[in-house]
Formats: structure tokens, sequence, C-alpha cells
């Protein structure tokens, strides 16, 4: 067993540290991170910071790589909140000093707390130690570890282009219905706003918006143009 202690803000705003059982039940997923972020592998330049239409605020992400998972996890309709770099961990190994933030602490809709890791490129050594202090933590603080791929590809594509429509936007509730209906079986795209009448400065926005909401489907492996099919789905987000 390592010696692990994690450092993060309490309620009131104060730099703590704790022993790992004491982060049970402890709210990291509404938290800053205990320090100023530092770049992704110490790179230098802008951090990048993502608005979560979850939560309705600003996530810390110290990378692309970070902010295309925050994406992906502000799209999950598993996930109620999430933070990114919300605890630091130390630890030693014979003697060398470890310090490490996991990507990102996640609350889902089922209370279950999560400590979300983005898999590297190359599973080396200090990965998997990492990964293994992560693992004594999480049990400890009766956390999950989930470790997620970095979206790629054109499913990343789409899942931008939909993203830039997650803010908040009045649609009327006819034009919404009318959407709907128009996509009841797959048509395609471009196809099924001038089905429903709605302008199309209009349509094609709230067709994107309710993409988001996962009110409508697409097929994710292939671009989202006019002429792709969109589909209504039963489920609310």
């Amino acid at each position: 067993m390592r010696d692990v202690t994690a450092w993060h803000l309490d309620e009131d705003g104060r730099l703590v540290c704790v022993a790992p059982e004491e982060l049970w039940g402890v709210a990291l997923e509404e938290r800053q991170p205990p320090s100023d972020p530092v770049a992704y592998h110490g790179r230098q330049g802008k951090l990048s910071d993502w608005w979560s239409a979850t939560t309705d605020t600003l996530v810390v992400c110290g990378s692309k790589r970070r902010m295309y998972v925050a994406t992906e996890l502000d799209f999950d309709p598993g996930i109620r909140r999430f933070a990114g770099e919300p605890v630091e961990l130390h630890w030693e190994q014979g003697r060398i000093r470890h310090r490490w933030r996991p990507d990102f602490i996640a609350l889902t809709r089922d209370q279950q707390r999560q400590a979300v890791v983005l898999a590297p490129h190359r599973m080396g050594p200090q990965w998997r130690e990492r990964l293994a202090a992560l693992r004594e933590v999480a049990a400890a603080a009766g956390w999950s570890v989930c470790v997620r791929a970095v979206p790629h590809g054109v499913e990343r594509e789409n899942l931008l282009l939909v993203a830039d429509y997650r803010q908040p936007a009045v649609c009327e509730d006819a034009h919404e219905r009318a959407l709907l209906a128009a996509f009841q079986r797959p048509r395609p795209l471009a196809e099924g706003v001038a089905a429903s009448e709605v302008p199309d400065f209009l349509g094609f926005d709230h067709t994107y918006r309710l993409i988001w909401r996962r009110r409508l489907d697409i097929h994710w492996n292939q671009p989202l143009l006019p002429f792709s099919p969109v589909w209504a789905i039963g489920r609310r987000r």
C-alpha cells in the first residue's frame, strides 16, 4: 500500500490535505483545482476551459485532449456533474516523490463518483504507477476509476459540431414538435428541416441542439452533413 495524501479545496476554498478515506462523500466534482492548473505534460501555452452545459460552469482543462473528453462527459447523459483536476495526489515510491492530478472527478446520475483519466498514448511505467495509486485512493474513497479513450476522427468532429449548440437557447415548442415529427423516420438533415416548415435559419440550429440534447440521433461514425440521416429517439436528456 502507498502512503498517499490528497490535496483539495474545502467548501470554504481553503487548501486541505487529507488521507484517501477522508475523501469519502466529498463533492470534488464541485471544486476548483487546489492551485493554478498545470498545462498537460508541462506544456507551455494557454490552458483551456470548457463551458459545461451539464453544470452551467467552466471546467478546467489543461489540453485539447482533456477538452475533447470534457465534451464527451458533457454529452454523456449518465454524468450529473464533473470538475477538472480538483484533487492532487502525493506519494513516495522509494526515493521518488510523485505528485499527480486525475483529469476529472465526476458524479454520475446514480450518485456514484468517478475518477476519470485519459488513456495515454503509451502505457509506460509512470502511467501504471499513477493508475495503481489512484485505484488505491478510489477504493478508500468509494470511487470508481474510469479510463477514457480520447475521442478522435469523425465521431469527435460530429461531437464538437453539435457541442457548439449546447448553450441554452429559446426554441418555440411548436418548432421543436415540428422537427421531432419531421424526423420520426430517418431522413436527410436538410430534407427533414424543410419538411418541418421551420425556417431554415432556425431549423438547422434547433436540429443540432436536439441532437446535443439526445432527442435526435445520427450515425456518429459518418460526417454530419446536410444529406446525413437524422432520426428521433425516445429518450430525453
